[in-house]
């Protein structure tokens, strides 16, 4: 850690991470909702999710490192493997919204904003949060694995093959452990994340919210007493 290389790598690889997964996620979910309202879309997009999930890593990975160099390899593999995953994920969530609700905005004639506010978000949300922690948890692995084979510079990945190819595998070790480490706190953070934007899923956050609120008021009333006794 007291090397200057340590946060170096450390930043670039998140860095890859988060620009291959949102940018993954959105086109994943711009294409969901697409072939959701348009047949022929989800019939032309099929063969290319075929595809990503059946080639092998491997052959993806050098493929790749022929036509995009070593720098861009872990951000498009990483796309191109976490694809697959959101967009099915994003049509399961669409696909599940309730269609009596919709139906029932179309007859009262509900406006369209309303209807993506007030009926598509709120049932795709557990969905959509969902594919966000197994995809994000999935593009980390692959963004280091592609790491090692393209060879970056400054990189989680280009330093474990590094320190391997000098026979120093406390190093490796320990930069596996970092990548675990990373894995689990963006985990940790996207969990969080979504009980704050879902708490009507969780009990115990309501919970711990109507605790807080009670001293909130406690405070005020005091405040309020003090004010009039001093009045």
């Amino acid at each position: 850690m007291r090397k200057d290389s340590f946060f170096k790598a450390i930043f670039n690889t998140l860095e890859r991470s988060f620009i291959s997964f949102f940018v993954s996620f959105i086109v994943a979910s711009i294409f969901a909702t697409l072939a959701h309202f348009k047949r022929f879309i989800g019939l032309m997009i099929n063969p290319f999710i075929v595809l990503c999930r059946s080639m092998p890593t491997m052959a993806l990975v050098l493929i790749l490192l022929l036509a995009v160099g070593s720098d861009m390899l872990p951000t498009m593999v990483a796309f191109l493997i976490v694809f697959p995953l959101c967009f099915e994920n994003m049509q399961t969530a669409i696909n599940e919204t309730d269609k009596k609700l919709i139906v029932m905005a179309k007859v009262f004639k509900i406006p369209k904003w309303r209807q993506i506010t007030g009926i598509y978000i709120p049932a795709m949300l557990p969905f959509v949060f969902s594919s966000i922690i197994a995809g994000f948890g999935l593009n980390i692995k692959v963004v280091i694995s592609a790491e090692v084979m393209g060879l970056p510079s400054m990189s989680i990945g280009y330093l474990i093959l590094s320190a391997r190819q000098g026979f120093n595998f406390g190093v490796s070790f320990a930069w596996l452990v970092i990548a675990v480490i990373l894995s689990l706190i963006c985990e940790s953070i996207l969990r969080l994340t979504s009980r704050l934007c879902m708490p009507y899923k969780y009990p115990d956050l309501k919970i711990i919210k109507m605790f807080f609120i009670r001293i909130f008021k406690k405070r005020n009333n005091r405040r309020k007493q003090e004010i009039n006794d001093n009045f």
